[in-house]
């Protein structure tokens, strides 16, 4: 076999691999529909809290996150399991997050505001145990030019996943004061749990990590030479050092934050702006979140590969525009019309894909030994914006609720000037690659 044939067997990706791979991802990104669509509910409706407070208490998993999520990346990137170095974590925080999901329900039933937060505190923790390992596994399993396109087939099953939670928030809560949630956060539960036993049933994560490093061999990567020994013994904690190339990545992180400054405001308010705003009452809102939800699932294949001829920043850049623009629409034009739908479609779109191609470029500027670290910067990055936006916002939400979508549409603004001003990050496109090596081949 040539050395052009053998990279081309090495560029095809088995999809039904990454696939059970991005089942705990599912199951862990499909929880925050109901955490964020539901929980604000509770607050306000059985415990009458303020819309402050409740952005208070909608802050605590990202208070969490900022010191958990790196610390619990770094231990996977270190961590000798013969299950390999993110299983560990999954089966951990799976199982704790299926024991506390259905008592978050439980304490809103009896009315008690101590269960309810213990229940919360227990639930946010076991996701952070291995939320960051559900991204860093399929990154692992993948040779560095193909992480776009199975980083899709990651948002894919996840976000599928989070658009049957969201039929389901619009069919089994009922339009009565106080709904019975149990019945819903079971069917969480349930999936958590579903999306581990399959994991298990067809995930061998070493083997898979080793296929990964013959496959890069294949395609010219020689990953090893990339790779930094993380360990203390080595004196080395693989760190970015390059000054032009951490200020890329300090920008991307920047952009990683107004991110998630914007997309966690429309999340954790939307139910309550649609009741006060667009009569939309019960679990009705969801309708708005599976729309924009089927806005993403749509576009992140075409724009995966869209990636691979363009670049990644362009298409984040893109995507960008559309997070800045749609918002200020839907400002401007009170009321709700059937039209701002084809709006939140496209919103969603933009949310995937620059959710997609920034968490990309950073992973680019790292090496493989240290993609947990990465992740864990990238996700403490995004709880600092999530501890600071529902509070933000929920002083919105009571000074000027009718201006939430302003503040939406600035946050993205922040988000396009700071990816605007990365200069790295960007992998070598599919068509460089090939065209080096031809060039190579003719000398």
């Amino acid at each position: 076999m040539s050395d052009k044939d053998m990279r081309k067997k090495a560029a095809k990706i088995d999809y039904a691999t990454v696939a059970f791979a991005s089942l705990p991802f599912m199951g862990m990104i499909s929880f925050w529909q109901v955490f964020d669509g539901i929980i604000p509910k509770m607050l306000t409706q059985t415990f009458d809290l303020s819309n402050a407070v409740t952005g208070f208490v909608m802050a605590i998993d990202n208070i969490f996150g900022l010191f958990l999520l790196p610390l619990f990346g770094i231990l996977s990137d270190r961590c000798t399991s013969k299950l390999g170095r993110r299983t560990p974590f999954i089966i951990a925080g799976s199982f704790l997050a299926v024991i506390g999901t259905p008592l978050i329900a439980i304490a809103n039933n009896v009315g008690s505001l101590a269960l309810l937060i213990s229940a919360i505190i227990l639930t946010l923790v076991a996701i952070c145990m291995y939320r960051t390992m559900t991204v860093a596994i399929v990154a692992d399993i993948t040779p560095r030019p193909l992480r776009m396109k199975t980083d899709s087939v990651k948002k894919l099953v996840g976000y599928a996943g989070t658009g049957v939670m969201l039929v389901c928030i619009s069919a089994m809560v009922p339009k009565t004061e106080h709904p019975d949630y149990l019945p819903l956060f079971l069917v969480q539960a349930g999936m958590i749990l579903l999306s581990l036993l399959l994991y298990l049933a067809k995930v061998r994560e070493p083997k898979l990590v080793e296929e990964m490093h013959a496959k890069s061999l294949e395609m010219g990567i020689k990953e090893d030479e990339i790779e930094k020994d993380d360990s203390p013994e080595a004196g080395g904690k693989d760190k970015i050092t390059d000054p032009d190339i951490h200020r890329s990545l300090v920008l991307l992180l920047a952009a990683d934050f107004f991110y998630y400054m914007s997309y966690n405001a429309m999340t954790t308010n939307i139910s309550r702006y649609a009741d006060t705003f667009y009569g939309m009452q019960g679990g009705s809102f969801a309708i708005i979140n599976i729309v924009t939800i089927i806005g993403a699932l749509a576009t992140y294949v075409p724009l995966a590969n869209l990636s691979l001829r363009i670049g990644r920043k362009k298409v984040g850049l893109l995507c960008g525009a559309a997070m800045a623009v749609c918002p200020v629409i839907l400002w401007l034009v009170p009321g709700f019309h059937p039209a701002f739908y084809a709006l939140f479609l496209v919103m969603g779109a933009g949310l995937g894909g620059v959710d997609l191609c920034v968490f990309n470029m950073i992973l680019e500027l790292c090496s493989a030994r240290s993609v947990g670290r990465y992740s864990g910067y990238y996700y403490t990055v995004s709880m600092a914006a999530q501890v600071a936006t529902p509070i933000l916002s929920g002083l919105v939400m009571d000074v000027a609720p009718g201006t939430l979508f302003l503040y939406i549409a600035l946050m993205g603004l922040a988000m396009v000037i700071s990816l605007v001003l990365a200069k790295h990050g960007d992998a070598i496109l599919i068509d460089e690659v090939a065209a080096r090596e031809e060039k190579a081949e003719a000398h």
